[in-house]
């Protein structure tokens, strides 16, 4: 069964989108453990307030913002993994986006350019997914108010604007912890997050493709490969799984220290970089 067949699983925004698939907006509610979450949230809670330089992407946005892995988050990723699967997957990762008050939000993208579209990307693709993906999926922790996901193409009763009547009221939805959001990676699905006016606004973000459009850079979840990765799903081992089994040449460690070093992002930067990649 398809995680949007589930009948816990919410659909306000329904959409076919350009590659076939079922799409739109899905929210998940209380899709993590308690105990889970009480892991995780422990783990966030006992970070310095001052996160670390994050220096492996392309947009200056992010510096300040991601927060490091904490205990439990293989635990959620595998948690997030049996949801979706087995017939999508989400790639290893091991960081929370973290918004505050004062940081204005998060500022309004779609997930990928497009399939088969890499000559567009703004950000770095280690995992060589960002042009196959076909879902954004977003994990809330935290006690904060404001920060609602919004989207600026939808309507509130969940569908698509007119292209020549954008504006006005949108759909938007206000996570709450625990709460499992997957939406569409393409447009008309881009989206943004409303001004945190209290507390921390914790996010597991991740990115979910078909199982079988796997490039080859991770193991999927459940097979015996990805077991014997992990292990005991020590600190080692865990580095390891964070490491791709390829490289992508388009973002290896020297091209992605040549970009950062060009000071320039987004379109500027695409333009620049990928454009003969078309």
């Amino acid at each position: 069964m398809a995680f949007y067949d589930r009948s816990d699983c919410l659909n306000p925004s329904p959409h076919i989108d350009a590659y076939g698939n079922k799409s739109g907006i899905f929210i998940i509610k209380n899709a993590i453990p308690e105990k889970l979450i009480e892991k995780i949230e422990a783990g966030l809670n006992a970070l310095p307030k001052e996160i670390e330089p994050y220096t492996e992407g392309l947009m200056s946005w992010y510096t300040n913002k991601m927060a490091p892995g904490v205990d439990g988050t293989i635990d959620l990723w595998e948690t997030i993994s049996e949801i979706i699967g087995p017939e999508w997957v989400i790639h290893p990762a091991n960081n929370y986006l973290t918004v505050r008050p004062g940081d204005n939000g998060m500022f309004i993208h779609t997930d990928s350019p497009g399939k088969d579209q890499c000559h567009l990307l703004s950000q770095t693709d280690v995992w060589s997914t960002c042009c196959i993906i076909d879902y954004g999926v977003c994990v809330y922790f935290g006690e904060y108010e404001g920060g609602a996901i919004f989207y600026p193409q939808i309507n509130p009763d969940g569908s698509i604007k007119d292209k020549n009547n954008s504006g006005g009221a949108c759909f938007e939805y206000k996570p709450e912890k625990g709460d499992i959001v997957v939406h569409s990676a393409f447009d008309p699905y881009g989206h943004g997050v409303r001004e945190v006016t209290s507390g921390t606004r914790y996010v597991f973000s991740n990115f979910s493709l078909k199982a079988i459009d796997n490039p080859g850079t991770f193991y999927n979840y459940g097979t015996p490969e990805y077991f014997k990765q992990v292990g005991n799903k020590s600190s080692d081992n865990l580095k390891f799984w964070m490491d791709p089994l390829k490289e992508n040449p388009q973002f290896s460690p020297d091209k992605i220290k040549e970009y950062q070093a060009s000071g320039l992002e987004g379109e500027d930067l695409a333009k620049t970089f990928f454009n003969d990649m078309k």
